[in-house]
Formats: C-alpha cells, sequence, structure tokens
C-alpha cells in the first residue's frame, strides 16, 4: 500500500475481502428490501481493478462453489473463492452439505447466519417460513453432534470455520472445541445484530483461545461497535490474531465492497493504525487462513 497525503485512497496490493456478499439472492434482497450492490462478476471486476487478490463470495442460500468458478474464468485477475452457509436452504447444520461444498472448491463454512438461534423466532420464519434458528448448542451446553461432524469435515479439508451469527456462548463453545485443530474466524465480531456483539475483553477471550477475529467495514463503521472500539481491540490482541473485510455486497445502500474495504482501511489508518498492521490484517492474515501462500 502507499499513501500520499490527508484523506488520499490508499492503493492496495494483495488486500483479500473475506467477506463478500453478491446477487442475485431473492431471501437476502426480501429482507433488506433492496437488490444486492454487485453480481459475482462485478465483485471480481472492482478488486482485481484495484489490484487486491482475492475475495470469498458469501451467500446466505446456497453454496458459491459454481459461481466462484464461474467469476474466475471471466476475471482471472482476482481468486474469487467459495463457501457456504450452513442455514435453513442447505439443510441447516447438514455435514453432507458441507462435504459436498469442500469437494466442489469451497474454503470457508459459516455456521448459521440468517438462521442462528440468536435471531428472534419471529424473523427466522419470516426469512425461511421456519418457526426457530439452528441451536449449535444442545440444552445441556454441549455442541450438537452436527457440528462436530461439521468440524472434522473443515479439519480434514484445511478450511476456515466461521462462526456466522451464532450467539456468544455458542462463540465460546465452538471457539474451545476447535481452535488448536483448525482455523476459525469470529465472524464481525463486536456488532449485535449480525454477530455476537462481542465486548472488546471477550474478543480478546476468543483470540487466546485460538480464533481469528473479523472486524468488518459493514459493522465497524460508526456504531454499534465504533472505530475507538475496534482500534483497542486490535491493539489488545494484535494484528497477526485479525482481518479486516467488509460485509458489504448484499444491500446497494452500502458501498461496493471493493472501494467500500479501500475506504475501511483508509479510516482505519487515519485514525492512527500502522501501515504494516494493515497489511497483516487485509493481505497476511487472510492468505494464511485460506492457504494462498
Amino acid at each position: 500500500m502507499t499513501r500520499e497525503s490527508g484523506r488520499a485512497p490508499i492503493l492496495f496490493d494483495g488486500a483479500i475481502d473475506m467477506h463478500c456478499h453478491f446477487g442475485p439472492e431473492p431471501l437476502v434482497e426480501k429482507l433488506a428490501k433492496h437488490p444486492h450492490a454487485v453480481d459475482p462478476i462485478q465483485a471480481a471486476r472492482e478488486p482485481a481493478a484495484g489490484g487486491m487478490r482475492a475475495i470469498v463470495l458469501k451467500a446466505h442460500e446456497f453454496p458459491s462453489t459454481a459461481v466462484a468458478d464461474l467469476a474466475n474464468k471471466a476475471v482471472p485477475d482476482v481468486l474469487s473463492i467459495a463457501g457456504m452457509c450452513c442455514d435453513h436452504p442447505v439443510g441447516g447444520l447438514n455435514p453432507q452439505a458441507v462435504e459436498t461444498a469442500l469437494r466442489a472448491g469451497a474454503r470457508v463454512i459459516w455456521l448459521p447466519t440468517l438462521s442462528s438461534a440468536s435471531n428472534s423466532p419471529r424473523a427466522v420464519e419470516a426469512a425461511f417460513g421456519v418457526p426457530q434458528g439452528i441451536p449449535v448448542l444442545r440444552p445441556d451446553g454441549a455442541l450438537v453432534p452436527e457440528v462436530r461432524e461439521i468440524m472434522d469435515l473443515v479439519t480434514a479439508s484445511g478450511a476456515v470455520l466461521a462462526t456466522g451469527h451464532i450467539t456468544t456462548d455458542e462463540h465460546y463453545a465452538v471457539a474451545r472445541a476447535f481452535c488448536g485443530r483448525g482455523n476459525l474466524v469470529v465472524t464481525h465480531a463486536m456488532h449485535a445484530s449480525a454477530g455476537p456483539g462481542l465486548s472488546i475483553d471477550q474478543v480478546v477471550e476468543l483470540a487466546d483461545l485460538g480464533a481469528v477475529i473479523e472486524f468488518a467495514a459493514h459493522t465497524c463503521m460508526g456504531k454499534p461497535s465504533t472505530f475507538a472500539q475496534v482500534i483497542a481491540a486490535i491493539g489488545r490482541i494484535g494484528p497477526e490474531r485479525a482481518i479486516v473485510s467488509t460485509d458489504y455486497g448484499w444491500t446497494d445502500t452500502l458501498p461496493h465492497p471493493a472501494v467500500g474495504l479501500q475506504g475501511y482501511v483508509n479510516a482505519l489508518w487515519d485514525e492512527g493504525v500502522d501501515e504494516h498492521d494493515l497489511r497483516l490484517m487485509a493481505g497476511t492474515v487472510p492468505a494464511r487462513l485460506l492457504s494462498l501462500d
């Protein structure tokens, strides 16, 4: 990255966005009441033009394996990486669907997101027509067997397990069971409505268990996670245990992912985050998680 003076944009070389949404995805558009900002080809072309290295294409309704394959053929200058969310449309915590996605090239598996038990039953029913979210824990506090099967599959493939929108208690249980076996990413960690709404101390505790903490532009550019909190959390855990991503693309009311990541990193720099640390969080750590180096 090079920086001119004042608020001039940062030029990327090798940045990776591990949280890039795309459309069409009818369920999300119904909930957002807006279309997606980008389709898969736009999602790839814009970071390629900006010198980025890779994006992870995330969908709530289906594995993005076929989409990523087509995006790579259309835009070979940036690597499009597939993933899958364990939400109701793929059968929830469905080891067979996870295994199929991993065999087809998925590199990130998210635990339940819009289907999570952290959402109200009313919200889950409005989204999926199912009266309840998908719990990761049994009533006695143990992980449900399907989660353990999914962990085994992710570990065997060398992929990344991401926490999705699961509850705080579920985060701790997953981290204790999986860290040390494979790569765990705590998704948009400090946001309450699309994540666990973790405090700085909880971010530190999960990082100490072995998780990598994601600070996403959508959930960090202002409330409820202020920049001051985000920067303080990064300072506590260190940039080698953090990634910056966007969680953009799912609505045209937010920036496009590529320009959004540039603006986000620029804003972090404006607040005093070191260039070396930004390079780690935007490039080196995601590349390590995705086994690109």
